[in-house]
C-alpha cells in the first residue's frame, strides 16, 4: 500500500469512528429564542434571556461570552422575604431532552460594561459554552421595552 492510499484509508476509518460517536450521542443541547431588552443611553448592563433544549445526555451551561460586553456572567435571582437577590452561578443544569428557560426574575446571562447601549431591532451573538456539547453561538434579538418577548420553554410568555 502506498502512502497516499494508507493516508486515505486512515482518514476514512477516523471519519467513520467520529460519525459513530456522534450517532450514539444523538443531538446536542441547543439554544433558541434569545432576546435582550433595549437599554437606555449610558446604561452599562443588560441581560440575555433564552431557552435551552437538552440533547441526548444531561449537560450544563458553564459560560457565555459576547463582543458587546466586557464581562459576561451567568446569574440567578432568588426572592426571600420580599427581597430579590442576584448572584453569579457557575452553571445551569440542562436535563437530557428537557427545556430550561433563562428568563426575567430567574436565571439569565448578565452583560456588564456594554460597549454601547443596546437598541431595539439590533442583533448580536453570544457564544455559549456547555460542559459536554462544547460551544454554540446564538443570535440575540434586542426588543423594545414594550415589545412582547418570545414564549418560554413551557409555552408561557417571558415576564418582564
Amino acid at each position: 500500500m502506498n502512502r497516499r492510499t494508507a493516508l486515505s484509508y486512515t482518514l476514512a476509518l477516523l471519519a467513520c469512528s467520529v460519525m459513530e460517536v456522534h450517532a450514539d450521542d444523538g443531538p446536542a443541547v441547543t439554544a433558541r429564542d434569545a432576546w435582550a431588552r433595549a437599554t437606555p443611553p449610558g446604561s452599562a448592563v443588560a441581560a440575555v434571556y433564552l431557552t435551552l433544549v437538552g440533547g441526548a445526555q444531561d449537560d450544563e451551561l458553564v459560560a457565555a461570552t459576547t463582543s458587546v460586553a466586557a464581562m459576561t456572567m451567568i446569574h440567578s435571582m432568588t426572592e426571600s422575604d420580599g427581597v430579590s437577590r442576584m448572584r453569579e452561578t457557575s452553571s445551569v443544569a440542562i436535563p437530557a431532552g428537557g427545556k430550561v428557560a433563562l428568563a426575567p426574575r430567574g436565571t439569565h446571562i448578565m452583560l456588564m460594561k456594554l460597549g454601547r447601549p443596546l437598541a431595539a431591532g439590533d442583533h448580536f451573538d453570544v457564544e455559549l459554552t456547555f460542559a459536554h456539547a462544547g460551544r454554540r453561538v446564538v443570535s440575540v434579538t434586542v426588543l423594545a421595552p414594550d415589545q412582547a418577548p418570545p414564549a418560554t420553554a413551557d409555552g408561557h410568555p417571558h415576564q418582564h
